[in-house]
Order: C-alpha cells, then structure tokens, then sequence
C-alpha cells in the first residue's frame, strides 16, 4: 500500500512539473493576445520595422502609424486582429495580413508569448507564400485537430526537456523539437532567416 501510494505521489509531481514547462498561449482574447505578443520576441526582433515611413517591399509605414514601444506596437496588432479576416494553418494557428502597414500577424495557441508579427521582406508574396505553402498540410492539421490530448502530451514531452539557455543558432540545435521551442520561446534567436516560422530548415526542420 504505502509503496502504491509513493508511486501515485510521484506520477502526480511529475504530471505537475511537466505541465507547468508545457508551451502555450493561455490566453485568447484579441487585445491579450495582441499584449503577449507585443510584449515578446516579436518586438525584441523586429521593433526596428515599425519605425515611421519604413519602407519595406515598397510599402512605407504611414505618418499615422507611430510605433515607438511595446504599447503602440499592442495596439497595432489588436487592430490587426479585430479588423482583418484570418486564414487558419496547421497547428490551429491563425495568420492575418495587413495591406495598409505591410504587417502580418502570426497567432500561435502554442507559444507563450501567443505568436508573432512583423513586416517581411517580400509584403504580401510572403503571406501567400505561407499559405501556398501550408496547403499539403491540411490533412494532417485536421486529423491533429481530432486528437488533442494525443497532441498536448507530445507537445509536453518536447518541451519538458528544454529551456531557454542563450543560444541562438541552428549549429547549436540538437533537433527540429529543440529548434522550434527556442524560436518560439527564446529571445534574440537567428533560426529563421526568411521569417516563415520554420526554424533551421537546411539542418533540422526539413
């Protein structure tokens, strides 16, 4: 009896420990989404896109549209989610594309800081290309969406094993699991040069 119970002990301290290092966004309204994306590696990445009359891929950044902090930035994305259509891609994440600003937004139920936002290179190509891109997926992220407890405790098991330790690039990585938690989790990472949301794609994720 009492080694039955030191087991059941056990098993729920580990339950416990490994759902607390489990990645996700735990939140999932619009402006919180906007708040913990705004607020995470997003802006430590990509801040410097925002800065008025930017111009990237033909599109400049209007007068208007000030983005000096993690706040004006917050606001930005928020209007970006309440006022465009999003396109759903696998992993139930959802992508928006703003034409005025050149932005596309990234929800990802999956990250703790919910997802991402920036101004790519190549405008609106990037966003259709993420899209093209993500249709021979479409079956699989359909038969995971009928699974999800199978999904969740992968998702832990990945996760559980890695933390944030200051490396940045694929040459560090050790998998395409250790790669995404570290592009999804980490500060000032360099795992993603065409800003696609795949890390390390030439080593790992291929």
């Amino acid at each position: 009896m009492v080694f039955r119970m030191s087991k059941i002990l056990y098993s729920a301290v580990f339950i416990t420990v490994t759902v607390s290092s489990y990645a996700e966004c735990l939140v999932n309204v619009p402006e919180e989404i906007a708040d913990k994306i705004a607020h995470g590696h997003a802006w430590t990445n990509h801040s410097a896109e925002f800065v008025e009359k930017k111009k990237i891929a033909n599109i400049e950044m209007p007068d208007n549209q000030k983005i000096a902090n993690p706040e004006e930035f917050q606001n930005h994305i928020s209007t970006i989610m309440m006022t465009k259509t999003p396109k759903i891609i696998p992993g139930n994440r959802k992508v928006y594309w703003d034409d005025n600003t050149g932005t596309i937004v990234f929800y990802d139920p999956l990250s703790n800081d919910c997802g991402t936002a920036f101004r790519p290179n190549d405008g609106k190509e990037y966003y259709e290309r993420v899209l093209k891109r993500k249709e021979s997926d479409k079956d699989r992220s359909k038969m995971k969406e009928y699974q999800p407890s199978m999904k969740v405790t992968s998702q832990m098991r990945k996760t559980s094993n890695f933390q944030c330790d200051g490396r940045k690039h694929c040459s560090q990585m050790r998998s395409c699991d250790e790669a995404m938690f570290f592009l999804n989790n980490c500060p000032n990472t360099k795992m993603d040069g065409n800003n696609d949301g795949i890390p390390c794609e030439k080593q790992w994720c291929n």
